[in-house]
């Protein structure tokens, strides 16, 4: 593995970090390139952004079956996971609530359309070639959602004419997990699929002794490309998602979590068809990119045999994107514009004549434009975007950023400045549960102005590089549930949220055998004086991988550090602290012959006792063997 990133992959506080295999951009030269940074493909030595990318090689390295926990590498984010695997996961990007966080797969936008955050409970995929996350206030490129940024998960793509592989694993708490993937690559035609199936019987996430909440996921998953004409190609994936999560509830409302057979069953259909091409137009390369999105997204609440609601939610997508790319004398300009439709259709039913019974119909339209010029070693970008909401008024979003190579140093100064917003969800304004929640039509949106200064630094000849961030941002109309009235409902806060903090990241390739990698984060975010809930004030992760090129065996360990955070005791309805936790994993792989590995890994090795949420228990120590099959 190999790392060549400017500002992205880390060196906590010892020096440590796990290379990674980038995209080679010329045969000579790796380089890394970025899709978040501009919405298209751009050199990340021209991104002006903080952007991380986890490419197979570093997820390979940290061995998470969930990207959640491959996630807590990227210095900034903060993992909440409500207990066992399958149950609710959040991501807060720099302090940021987790619905402030786009997340795309395979560039369809993957969150909820009622509550207008993606779970990452179910994100168990075998097929991930890279993840790559951009933070900051990002909603001049992305639209509402990217106040604290956006995750991008990328599937694979086959190489060559023929590859195929398999996974088999099994181990603790009663977890089995398979999976097979095949594809082919024929010329500008391509063609992937694969299959998943994830079961685990979990533990008890009341902690009281009783019945276990077990958990079950499958994905299916396809996509292709093929040519229309030599200028033009089209593309297309489809991924759906099937899951049934036990979960434990506080039925007498003493805010303890109580032993109950309830549970919930997902679908989530994830598609994407998208035309795109190039071609020059005078001294001007011009590209075109025109998709169409589906996220289809169905859950069910049994208790027992019995369901007692459902809901559903669609979002239909389209957009026209068009690129320029052209010089002027020493200059190098690139213009994108954006059209942009959204279209979000929504029903929940929980028995006839149910005060939560409702269908709803937002839609929004978008006007974006981004604009980058380069000469030598400076960079400088701007974007700003036009949203225009059936419901709200209309916004605008906007961000500009510049950075300069400083070559005598080898390094690089960042700097970046902008303005996000995110509206309100539909649980927020028309939720709907008799003595427990009402909805508040009257929200307005919350909006969050941020910057961020970074130095990028190229250490020891290239092998090991350094990244410093500080960032800073105030966000206005927050949105938070006021539980001091009956029923509670959502408010805008009349007070600024405000957040700011220190992200050190790096990498260092120490010889061909041992690489590390590693992120160190703090962070300080409150609301009118008061630490706000789950975001800890310290993050820290390491990442080591020992992989010698003549043997068979191979290794990597990593430690992920969470500090002391607040949490809601809502027994008593006080704040209370959750302790700081480290969790340690490794994995040891044994490469029997080409084509055949065998490995164990173990996660939790310390069977540390930790919460990330007040009162739901989490895993202790587990233990797992698998092989994998391959060809290509």
């Amino acid at each position: 593995m190999r790392i060549r990133t400017r500002h992205q992959l880390c060196l906590a506080a010892t020096w440590l970090t796990v290379p990674i295999q980038l995209h080679a951009q010329t045969p000579d030269q790796e380089d890394v390139i970025y899709v978040t940074a501009a919405r298209i493909a751009l050199p990340a030595e021209q991104a002006t952004s903080s952007i991380s990318l986890l490419d197979a090689d570093m997820l390979d390295a940290r061995g998470a079956s969930f990207a959640a926990d491959a996630l807590r590498a990227v210095p900034g984010l903060a993992v909440s996971r409500s207990g066992a695997p399958g149950s609710l996961t959040q991501i807060r990007a720099r302090g940021s609530e987790a619905n402030h966080v786009l997340v795309l797969i395979d560039g369809v936008e993957a969150s909820n359309p009622f509550t207008g955050e993606a779970d990452f409970s179910h994100y168990v995929f075998d097929d991930l070639a890279s993840i790559e996350v951009a933070r900051g206030e990002q909603s001049a490129l992305w639209g509402a959602d990217a106040i604290g940024g956006v995750i991008r998960l990328n599937s694979s793509r086959p190489r060559s004419a023929f590859t195929a592989g398999a996974r088999a694993e099994g181990g603790s708490f009663g977890t089995t997990r398979l999976s097979l993937q095949a594809g082919g690559s024929w010329d500008d035609r391509w063609l992937s699929g694969s299959l998943s199936d994830y079961e685990s019987d979990g533990i008890d996430v009341a902690g009281l002794g009783g019945e276990r909440d077990g958990y079950a996921n499958s994905v299916t998953a396809l996509s292709g490309g093929l040519p229309l004409g030599e200028a033009w190609r089209l593309e297309g994936s489809a991924r759906r998602i099937v899951s049934e999560s036990d979960y434990d509830s506080d039925t007498d409302f003493d805010g303890r979590l109580d032993n109950v057979d309830l549970r919930t069953d997902g679908s989530t259909v994830l598609a994407r068809l998208a035309a795109l091409g190039e071609h020059h137009w005078r001294s001007v390369r011009l590209s075109h990119e025109a998709a169409v999105q589906l996220t289809d997204d169905t859950s069910r609440s049994l208790s027992g045999s019995i369901q007692t609601s459902r809901a559903i939610g669609q979002r239909l997508q389209a957009h026209y994107q068009l690129t320029g790319h052209w010089e002027t004398g020493p200059y190098r300009h690139r213009l994108t514009g954006l059209v942009e439709h959204d279209q979000d259709r929504l029903k929940s039913f929980s028995g006839p004549g149910v005060g939560s019974n409702q269908s709803r119909e937002l839609t929004a339209y978008a006007l974006a434009f981004d604009y980058g010029v380069s000469r030598g070693a400076l960079d400088i970008t701007a974007s700003a975007r036009r949203d225009i909401h059936n419901l709200f008024e209309d916004s605008t979003t906007w961000r500009v950023g510049a950075g300069w190579a400083i070559d005598p140093l080898d390094g690089r100064l960042r700097a970046n400045f902008g303005e996000a917003v995110k509206n309100p969800g539909v649980y927020e304004l028309y939720g709907f549960f008799p003595s427990v929640f009402v909805g508040n039509p009257n929200l307005t949106p919350e909006r969050s102005q941020g910057w961020e200064v970074a130095w990028d630094q190229a250490l020891l000849d290239g092998d090991a590089n350094l990244s410093i961030v500080w960032f800073s941002s105030q966000l206005e109309n927050e949105i938070f549930t006021d539980f001091g009235v009956f029923p509670a409902t959502a408010l805008n806060a009349g007070t600024r949220s405000e957040r700011q903090g220190l992200e050190v990241s790096g990498g260092w390739e120490i010889d061909a055998v041992w690489s590390l990698f590693g992120s160190l984060s703090l962070l300080e975010s409150e609301e009118n004086g008061l630490a706000e809930i789950r975001r800890p004030e310290r993050l820290a992760s390491l990442t080591v991988s020992w992989s010698p090129l003549d043997g068979p065996i191979s290794a990597s360990a990593t430690l992920d550090h969470t500090g002391d955070q607040t949490d809601t005791d809502f027994g008593s309805f006080q704040t209370v602290v959750l302790d700081a936790y480290t969790l340690v994993g490794g994995q040891l792989r044994w490469h029997v012959r080409p084509g055949l590995e065998i490995h164990a890994r173990g996660e939790n090795l310390l069977d540390e006792e930790y919460q990330d949420v007040f009162g739901y228990h989490t895993p202790g120590r587990g233990l797992y063997i698998g092989l994998r099959l391959s060809h290509s």
